[in-house]
Order: structure tokens, then C-alpha cells, then sequence
């Protein structure tokens, strides 16, 4: 009956144990893939957070290099998920799971150091040798610690003596991955010219020495970690030849030594990772805390139903940050109600540089710019923005549908974007498309998304400009991946397009000029000629007759 009682007693423990592992296993699996949707979502917000910052930050960082090398920095740790925040997102639970099994651990070693007397009495079973191997580990676990240290070290110069290498490879991977490069890189045969310049990257990179560093610290840890098993099975097996230990003591000791000596290196590594990282949460913060210089306002800007704006430039001086040189140089200039105006002259002449200024995404260096009277650093930076509709040369539309691109925004007014893309000259492609407005622009994220040649995409962002309805539209160059027809067409409905609205129009093609009321022509960053067309073309040796001159053969 004994026997069969001490059977039963057997077969139940072991089944309690097997139903406790399968439990504990199944919690885990469920553990881990909470974290690791945990991880996902944690990354994607991480993202968001700096693709916001970045949107919302002065313009004049975007253009900034020291701006770009940090983001690309970042985002170079971020995607490599061993440095940066999302490392910390990973080592803070590791480093709690390794203090809970080195306090389990240290739980099933309490009866390893029994004091009571064994069989044989001899160094191994004294408190000394219990002693000596706590120091052992104690003196392993600091070398791991110090060679962990100084392998982030020098991971850390790797990452940071290099931003360039970062910014690079970011841009060289869109630009090989963009589908427009791959036209030229075929026709062109730049492969062999990207990969030199990669490999120069590359090359010039202490890839090597950080691999060789890393596998002579790796292989030293891995030395100390033996070193410690093998004096700890030493250490128990001895003290169970001397009859200190049963036999199912000893298989619970080295299994708990084995765990305490694993999640302790694992703790000292984790700590030394989260010393690390938390400097590059440091330089994300630096990212995320980019002053903001530029001067908002507060004053609200008059919503006029006649449009009555007037801007003026008073002496205006401008050099883009870290230049020495001036874009603009005692620039005055004046824009009234209902004016087309037009602005011209050779590439950096400063067009360009006035429309930023206009639309606050730079302020003056000297000088001031107002509107009715009032500088225009006193308005709402929001408000003022309200007041223009800016189509920049180098424009960017998005791989969402068509209509949020005219609208620039989640909801669409249908009527009024394919009202504005008919004016704009899209309305024959738009009713080629079946699904209309919801038509996805470029195959991204859509299959059935349609590609747009550069005059398309011209007017698209035309309709945008239309779309938004505000009282001052800005053209920079908007003409120019027309053909001489759809330009032809887009100057004919000029007039119609912009209706009572100020409208400054930027171009090299002086054709353009007939159709404004003014012109104001550009030279070296200074305004030289102001007047319509017949005016400035009858000043002899003007900059306005040399510009005339030489695109005339174009125009006859």
C-alpha cells in the first residue's frame, strides 16, 4: 500500500509539473508576442514622433545639413535596433527578467551553503572556498562588464564619427530605389559608379576593426563564463563526494548556479547597454528640442472679402544660415490688391529667395516685410500662411489618391477638386480614370495607382494651389515641364485661373511676361527693373532687353 501511495504522490507531482511548465510556456509565447506587437507599435509611434517634429520644426532646419546628418543618424540606430530607443524599449524588460531569475536563482542556492558539518573536513567544504568562488564571479561579472562597456564604446564612435555615412547611404538608397533614378541609372550605366562610391563609403568605414574588437571581447566573455562553470561543478561535486550534498541537491544546485551565473552576466551586459543607449535618447531629445527661432505672432490677419492686401518689402537683406554671401540685398518691392506680377531673372538671382521670405519660411537678415502696414512677424505664423497658395518649382505630390492631393487634406470637397483640376487643365485625364477622384497617384501603396508625367503633376499641383482659395497665389515657374501647347493653354486661362486674386508669377520664359500688369526683373539678389513689358523692353541694354533678346528666337 506504501508503494503504491509513494507511486501515486509520484505521478501527481509529475503531473502538476508538466500542467505548470505547459502554463508557463503558453504565458510566455503570450508574453512574447504582446511584446513583440508591443515592439511594433512602440517603433511606428517612435516614427511618427520625429516625422512630426520634423514637419512641425522651422523651415530653415530642413535645409539645414547638420539638421539631415542628425535625423539620418538617428533613423540609421533606429533601424538597426541595436542602439537608440528602441533598444531601451528592449533591454528594460530583459533586465527585469534576469533580476527575477537571479532572485529565483539565489532562493534554490540558500542550501548550498549549509554550515553543517560534512563526513570529511578539507578546503572544499569550508566557508572559504564558498567565499573564494563568490569573488570568482564577482571578479568575471566585472571584466564582463568593462569588456561590455567598451564594446558599445567603440560601437558608439563607429555610429558617431560617421554621420555622413549615414545621411549618404539614406539618400543613395532612395535614389537607387526611386523608380525615376532607375531610368537613368540604365540608360546612363551608373551602376558601376553607385557601387564605387558605396564601396569607397564603405571602405573608409572601421568596419573590420569593430568585428575583430567585438569577436576578441566575445570570446573573453565566453572564456570567463566557462571558467565560472567549471569551478562551480568543481565546487559542488566535491562537496557531494564529501557528503554534503544529496543527489538531488546537486542537480538543483547546478542548475541554479548555472542560472544565477547566466542572468547575472546577462544583468551586468543589460545595465551596461542601457548606460549606452540612454546617451542616444539624449541625442533624440537634442532632435525633438530643435528651437523653434522663428517668431509666430499673434495679431490676426483680416479676413477681406475685396482681398485688399498690400505686401511691401522694406530694404530687405537675406543670407541663408551658415552663408556668407547675401541671396538678397537691399530689396524693396511692393505687391497691391488684383496685381499679376511678374518676376524674372537668371537662376539665382533670388526669385526664389523672395517667395520664402514671403511665405515667412525664412525671416529677413535685415529689413522687414509687411502687410498693410504691419510687420509680418507680428501676424499668426497660421493665419499668415492662410493667405497664399504657394506652387513651387520643385513640388512634391504624394502616393495617396487624387483628390487628397488637391485638397491636401483627408476630406475632400469632390466638386470643387475636379472643378479646380479642370481649370488646371487635368479634366480630360481625370475622366480617363474609373475610380475618379479616389484614384491613387504612383504605385506605393496601390497596384491600380497611376503614374503622372511631370506636365500632369504640374497641374495637379496648379489645382492644389486653386483648391485652397487663397487671396495671393505664388507660381514658381509652373510652366516648365509643360509642353508649348498646355503652356499656351495654362497662360490663355491665366486670368480666368487666378480671377481677383494677387498673383506673383516666377519663370525663365519671358512669353510669360504679356500676360502680367508688372514685372520685376532679377540680378544677383538685387531687384534692377520694374514696369510691364513695352516699358522695360524700351530701356536699350537692360538686363530686362538682354533676357528678351536671347530667348526672342522662341517667341517669333
Amino acid at each position: 500500500l506504501t508503494g503504491g501511495a509513494e507511486a501515486r504522490t509520484i505521478i501527481t507531482w509529475v503531473s502538476i509539473t508538466i500542467a505548470v511548465a505547459f502554463a508557463l510556456s503558453v504565458i510566455r509565447a503570450l508574453v512574447d508576442r504582446k511584446q513583440r506587437v508591443s515592439e511594433s507599435i512602440f517603433h511606428a509611434k517612435l516614427y511618427f514622433l520625429h516625422s512630426e517634429r520634423y514637419m512641425a520644426f522651422d523651415f530653415e532646419h530642413v535645409e539645414q545639413s547638420q539638421t539631415n546628418e542628425l535625423l539620418a543618424d538617428i533613423e540609421a540606430k533606429i533601424n538597426g535596433n541595436s542602439l537608440g530607443i528602441p533598444r531601451l524599449y528592449y533591454l528594460f524588460p530583459q533586465l527585469v527578467t534576469h533580476f527575477v531569475g537571479i532572485i529565483v536563482a539565489s532562493i534554490l542556492l540558500i542550501g548550498m551553503f549549509d554550515t553543517t558539518p560534512a563526513n570529511t573536513a578539507n578546503f572544499f567544504t569550508s566557508s572559504y572556498t564558498t567565499a573564494a568562488l563568490g569573488g570568482l564571479i564577482i571578479l568575471i561579472l566585472t571584466l564582463t562588464l568593462l569588456v561590455r562597456r567598451n564594446e558599445d564604446k567603440v560601437l558608439a564612435q563607429l555610429f558617431d564619427q560617421n554621420p555622413k555615412m549615414n545621411t549618404f547611404l539614406k539618400y543613395y538608397y532612395r535614389y537607387v530605389m526611386a523608380g525615376v533614378a532607375g531610368k537613368d541609372i540604365r540608360i546612363y550605366n551608373q551602376q558601376p559608379a553607385i557601387k564605387a562610391i558605396m564601396n569607397y563609403w564603405f571602405g573608409s568605414m572601421p568596419w573590420n576593426r569593430y568585428f575583430d574588437y567585438e569577436g576578441k571581447l566575445g570570446a573573453a566573455a565566453a572564456a570567463g563564463n566557462a571558467l565560472i562553470g567549471g569551478c562551480v561543478y568543481l565546487f559542488i561535486g566535491l562537496r557531494a563526494l564529501a557528503g554534503m550534498y544529496a543527489i538531488g541537491s546537486v542537480v538543483q544546485y547546478v542548475g541554479a548556479i548555472t542560472s544565477l551565473v547566466d542572468n547575472l552576466t546577462a544583468f551586468v551586459y543589460t545595465c551596461a547597454g542601457l548606460k549606452t543607449n540612454c546617451q542616444y535618447l539624449a541625442q533624440f531629445y537634442e532632435f525633438l528640442d530643435l528651437p523653434d527661432i522663428k517668431y509666430k505672432g499673434s495679431l490676426t490677419t483680416e479676413k477681406r472679402i475685396d482681398n485688399d492686401y498690400e505686401i511691401e518689402f522694406h530694404n530687405v537683406s537675406f543670407k541663408y544660415p551658415g552663408t556668407d554671401t547675401y541671396a538678397l540685398k537691399n530689396f524693396d518691392l511692393k505687391l497691391r490688391v488684383g496685381q499679376r506680377l511678374a518676376v524674372v531673372g537668371m537662376n539665382g538671382s533670388g526669385k526664389t529667395t523672395m517667395i520664402k521670405l514671403l511665405c515667412r519660411l525664412y525671416d529677413p537678415t535685415e529689413g522687414e516685410i509687411t502687410l498693410n502696414g504691419i510687420n509680418i512677424k507680428k501676424y499668426d505664423y497660421a493665419e499668415y500662411m492662410d493667405l497664399f497658395a504657394v506652387v513651387f518649382q520643385d513640388f512634391k505630390l504624394f502616393a495617396l489618391p487624387l483628390g487628397q492631393n488637391v485638397a491636401a487634406a483627408a476630406q475632400v470637397d469632390q466638386e470643387r477638386a475636379a472643378l479646380c483640376l479642370e481649370k488646371a487643365g487635368f479634366g480630360k485625364r481625370l475622366q480617363g480614370f474609373s475610380q475618379g477622384l479616389d484614384t491613387c497617384l504612383y504605385k506605393e501603396f496601390d497596384r491600380e495607382g497611376v503614374e503622372v508625367s511631370g506636365g500632369e503633376a504640374q497641374k495637379i499641383a496648379l489645382a492644389r494651389a486653386l483648391y485652397k482659395d487663397a487671396p495671393i497665389i505664388v507660381l514658381d515657374e509652373p510652366t516648365a515641364a509643360l509642353d508649348p501647347i498646355a503652356e499656351s493653354e495654362v497662360y490663355a486661362k491665366f486670368n480666368e485661373i487666378v480671377k481677383a486674386k494677387t498673383a506673383v508669377y516666377i519663370s525663365h520664359r519671358l512669353s510669360s511676361c504679356r500676360f502680367c500688369d508688372d514685372i520685376a526683373v532679377f540680378h544677383e539678389g538685387r531687384l534692377v527693373q520694374r514696369g510691364n513689358h513695352e516699358q522695360l523692353l524700351g530701356e536699350k541694354g537692360s538686363k530686362y532687353e538682354e533676357l528678351w533678346n536671347a530667348q526672342a528666337q522662341y517667341y517669333q
